[in-house]
């Protein structure tokens, strides 16, 4: 408790805000309670649509939004604007400076033929930057950070006078070779062109990666300057409309890295928001297993635009440190979740050869689905749910949002079914068991495809519409156990609350751990970032006693390209560590390419060293109620004939409310449990069971 300036007590509030392609989501702790709120998102002012989720949030805690705002101490944002930037190749002119000779680097991009035998489809990767705008400057680094050719400061001058008063760009990235081990020429560069330019904002490639690798290192410095007006006009605007509105508290942003920054980092590096909605709901989703005991489990989020899975193991959420964005190969360390188009938007349609397809294509928040009547015409996975019964049109958020059931039915006729002469509950149940079929092949890609059985986790299934479909997709995986949590509506808004602040720092240093010298470079490698981080985390305001260091290191064998990150004890090498360090790979590497797959005898290197610097936020604990089951008639609202996609057939199912669903309470399907955002369909053969922290346990028959 805090005072508020007044001589009372008043309890104060912590909020997450993630504003997705379809909804903004918004999950409040003020005191002892907590409280969510869903709305559209609203793309002309992203504001509203978060103010409009924070009312809803303020009514269920019987305040006023001037009141919730006023006692807030820390907002904490989520934002798919910079995944959208980069999707929809929407963002600024960028002028690019590179070494002389370099300058089709980005255009090679690395190598960029894709992983498919057709031809037609071995397309380049998009220019992001017109081939007039990048220059090539004289200047030589070498690759052990020696300067062999000094850096021509006058052709530096002339370029950046051409490409912003000649060629109009409003970004430079400057990229030239070997600046992960010398950035001296790229901090020449960029502070002669701020000199001249104060307003034209710049990335120097040796500010976001310290990895070698110039295509990855200047594509990411390139998609940083990309994105950054788009991305700064929604910091700038969300930040002075809740103050405007009575924001007391701080506004944070958080990080594909999974956990948050302050706005001012977040402006010089607008890249790290990109994936920061999915990987608040796999750092939440790791909270929560950490507290029920689960150490493997598998995630999926599925909003209105996409479905997001990843996978948890030993309760460490897994970061991938060199991620493709679209066509593009990045430097940028993000949780590792892959994303398809199966979102309650997405768009059902008929492919070339006849056969029916749902997404990627999504009809978003404006216009919709066809069912939410503002002029969208293409069926949608919602339409389909409306269509079969198992929503209720009058209860969409809560009534707030009214549902056409006739314009759903009618897309799904004219659009899909009428082409296959399927009736409309036909057409509902393939678009259903389409997406189910879609997440599930997803969900293997992160398990199966990384040596995992499914069948060993648990699968926590959240966001508005995955409650629809996740005992389905865990029966085609054989997966036993599916928990949805409390507020799952929101789970990524609530897992923004369970961060820390994060930063991190990545260095390629190629060395053998065979000598006192190689371990001793390592080590002093290591102090400098970890100095660097406690010092940036200090300027976050954070004491020393709140910092948190992780260290990993990246192992190969000799001649190989890739590497596995090992996680190593926050202190210095010493001879020592150096066998288990390798026992530790050769274990790492056996799992992830499979038994017998190691090299003994072999003595692995290390490529990289990297450090996490974790600034720790006070945790908000889980509340626990005691468990107080209630009988199925007194939780049962109503029954209603729905459509049952796994049989194809119409039946009467009891509607369950939510509210009313108690702790130590269960049902078994089929069944309907609706709440004011979600509904969550219980098929034939499942069991669901509320425990004592309100999430919805499901045991899925069907397995053997």
């Amino acid at each position: 408790m805090s005072g508020n300036g007044n001589g009372s007590s008043v309890a104060r509030a912590f909020v997450g805000v993630d504003v997705g392609g379809t909804h903004t989501d918004v999950h409040v702790h003020v005191g002892g309670d907590e409280a969510r709120g869903k709305a559209l998102t609203t793309y002309d002012d992203f504001s509203r649509g978060v103010l409009d989720a924070l009312e809803v949030a303020a009514e269920t805690l019987d305040m006023s939004l001037d009141d919730l705002l006023s006692q807030t101490d820390l907002l904490v944002n989520a934002t798919t604007v910079v995944t959208n930037a980069v999707a929809q190749l929407r963002g600024s002119k960028v002028g690019v400076l590179t070494t002389s000779g370099f300058g089709d680097e980005l255009r090679f991009a690395g190598g960029p033929r894709l992983r498919i035998a057709d031809e037609h489809m071995q397309t380049n990767v998009p220019d992001l930057v017109d081939r007039r705008d990048i220059v090539e400057i004289d200047g030589r680094i070498d690759y052990a950070g020696k300067e062999l050719v000094p850096l021509d400061t006058a052709a530096v001058k002339e370029a950046a006078r051409f490409l912003v008063e000649e060629r109009g760009v409003s970004a430079i990235a400057i990229c030239f070779l070997s600046s992960y081990r010398n950035g001296a020429h790229e901090e020449a560069a960029e502070k002669i062109v701020r000199e001249a330019y104060p307003d034209v904002f710049t990335t120097p490639s040796y500010s976001v990666s310290g990895v070698r690798g110039e295509a990855v290192r200047w594509m990411t410095a390139v998609l940083n300057c990309f994105v950054f007006e788009d991305a700064g006009n929604f910091l700038d605007t969300l930040s002075t409309k809740l103050n405007d509105a009575g924001l007391a508290g701080r506004v944070a942003f958080f990080q594909g890295l999974g956990g948050g920054i302050s706005k001012e980092r977040a402006a010089r590096l607008p890249l790290a928001l990109l994936g920061a909605g999915p990987a608040a709901g796999a750092t939440g989703a790791n909270q929560l297993a950490q507290t029920m005991g689960h150490s493997r489990v598998l995630v999926g989020d599925m909003g209105g635009t996409s479905f997001d899975t990843g996978l948890i193991h030993d309760n460490v959420v897994h970061v991938e440190k060199s991620v493709r964005v679209g066509r593009f190969r990045t430097a940028m360390p993000l949780v590792d979740v892959i994303s398809v188009g199966a979102g309650g938007g997405s768009i059902a349609w008929i492919g070339e050869r006849g056969v029916p397809q749902v997404g990627p294509r999504s009809a978003g928040s404006q216009p919709g689905p066809a069912a939410y009547g503002n002029g969208g015409t293409e069926p949608t996975v919602t339409d389909a749910m409306v269509a079969m019964d198992l929503i209720d049109p009058e209860n969409y958020l809560g009534g707030r949002l009214e549902i056409r059931r006739d314009l759903a039915i009618g897309a799904l006729r004219e659009k899909v079914g009428d082409q296959l002469g399927w009736s409309v509950e036909e057409t509902a149940a393939a678009v259903y068991e389409l997406v189910v079929a879609n997440m599930a092949n997803a969900v293997r890609e992160v398990s199966v495809a990384h040596g995992y059985d499914p069948r060993d986790f648990v699968f926590y299934a959240y966001g508005g519409t995955l409650p629809w479909f996740a005992a389905e997709i865990a029966r085609t995986l054989k997966i036993e156990r599916v928990l949805i949590p409390n507020n799952s509506s929101v789970f990524c808004a609530r897992g923004l609350l369970a961060s820390d602040f994060v930063l991190r720092y990545d260095q390629t240093i190629q060395s053998g751990l065979d000598s006192a010298e190689a371990l001793q470079r390592i080590n002093d490698v290591y102090d400098e970032m970890v100095e660097t981080g406690r010092e940036e985390m200090r300027g976050e305001g954070f004491a020393d006693d709140a910092i948190a260091i992780d260290r990993t290191i990246d192992m190969q064998f000799a001649g190989q390209v890739h590497a596995l990150p090992i996680a190593i004890a926050d202190r210095e090498l010493a001879d020592a560590d150096v066998p288990e360090l390798q026992a530790k790979f050769n274990e790492t590497y056996e799992r992830t390419y499979g038994a017998g797959t190691a090299w003994p005898g072999a003595i692995p290197q290390a490529l990289n060293v990297a450090v996490t610097v974790k600034g720790q936020m006070s945790s908000h604990h889980l509340t626990e109620y005691p468990l107080e089951p209630s009988s199925a008639d007194a939780m049962r609202k109503s029954d209603r004939e729905v459509y049952l996609p796994s049989s194809h057939e119409r039946v009467s199912v009891p509607i369950y409310d939510e509210a009313k669903f108690t702790p130590g309470s269960s049902v078994e399907g089929p069944s309907v449990i609706e709440a004011v955002d979600t509904t969550l369909y219980v098929p034939a053969g499942t069991t669901a069971e509320r425990d004592q922290y309100l999430n919805v346990l499901l045991t899925v028959g069907g397995n053997d």
